[in-house]
């Protein structure tokens, strides 16, 4: 089964508002739910537990346990004594300080495996409209009880705009999160649920810059200028006698590449960033969610959120906040 949803007393442990999903499995339902309530028709309300591994004998495995369900006795993974284990409803309690408790914001939630991993998805209540374009503010929860899975929280959105374009404009804020199940994680998810409860404030602040920067025309050689000032690394100089930028090949390759981006890709021919400062902005995001090479997907996330990728992005909302 390609959904590898788990399937429960003869349906999958998933729901869903609004029309069906391509598996046309699950739940379905015509609103947004509490956390009560996806967790219910999810058939996320299982508990787990920690038991012991036992040898033929019964002797037991020194420091070792089996991540157990406590309702089926089925095991999801193999973990160490350092290991904590954070429950589904704990995990969905990190949203109740980004929104009111019980207020109806999930869409999709459900259980893969035997149990092994849950997902959800919570719909925020402002949406970004720039230039006409709406940007969607989801919030995406995996968690597992697999022993291997961390619990990952971050924004995302259903737009063309791609997820690191709106999250990479909150200004240096951690906008994803990863969370291992050591003996801090219901600290760190705590503290999770306070970033992206910050961050979700700053959606409506976002709104008029945003709008602002797709207003702002630019010229070719502004756009040029604009990506050699974000992009430029710190062995870069410019000689003051000559005013004449003396850039490496492989970094004038590197803005050639953003400049075409911003003139050609797709995602950059629609009005409101064809030959403006949100254009641009949306060029220095696309050259590392699209155009830059990583080993890895996970190389790659780093990069966007937490490394040299992120402050780039970081540094071109800054450049472009001054353009406007």
């Amino acid at each position: 089964m390609a959904h590898n949803l788990e399937i429960k007393d003869g349906n999958a442990s998933f729901v869903k508002v609004g029309e069906k999903a391509w598996h046309g499995l699950g739940t379905y339902v015509e609103k947004a739910m509490t956390s009560e309530e996806a967790i219910k028709l999810g058939n996320l309300d299982y508990r787990v537990s920690k038991k012991k591994i036992q040898v033929a004998g019964g002797k037991a495995i020194p420091g070792y346990f089996a991540n157990v369900r406590n309702d089926n006795g089925d095991a999801l993974g193999i973990v160490t004594n350092d290991y904590q284990i954070i429950q589904n409803t704990e995990a969905f309690s990190f949203f109740d300080s980004i929104v009111d408790k019980g207020e109806a914001i999930f869409h999709t939630a459900g259980v893969l495996g035997k149990g092994e991993k849950i997902f959800v998805t919570a719909k925020l209540p402002e949406d970004i409209l720039v230039h006409g374009e709406k940007v969607e503010n989801w919030l995406l929860l995996t968690s597992g009880h697999d022993g291997k899975s961390s619990i990952q929280v971050g924004f995302s959105s259903i737009a063309v705009v791609c997820e690191n374009t709106l999250q990479a404009a909150l200004r240096g804020l951690q906008n994803r999160v990863s969370i291992t199940h050591l003996a801090n994680a219901k600290q760190k998810l705590i503290e999770a649920a306070r970033i992206m409860g910050i961050a979700s404030k700053y959606v409506t602040e976002l709104n008029p810059i945003f709008n602002k920067m797709a207003s702002v025309k630019i010229t070719d050689l502004q756009l040029r200028s604009y990506i050699e000032q974000v992009m430029k690394p710190a062995k870069e100089t410019i000689n003051k006698e000559t005013l004449q930028k003396e850039f490496s090949k492989e970094f004038s390759n590197k803005v050639d590449s953003i400049v075409e981006f911003a003139h050609d890709h797709s995602t950059q021919n629609i009005d409101g960033r064809k030959n403006t400062v949100w254009g641009a902005y949306n060029a220095i995001s696309g050259y590392y969610g699209y155009l830059k090479n990583y080993k890895t997907q996970e190389e790659k996330m780093k990069d966007l959120y937490f490394k040299s990728g992120a402050k780039k992005i970081e540094s071109a909302f800054a450049l472009a906040c001054e353009l406007i």
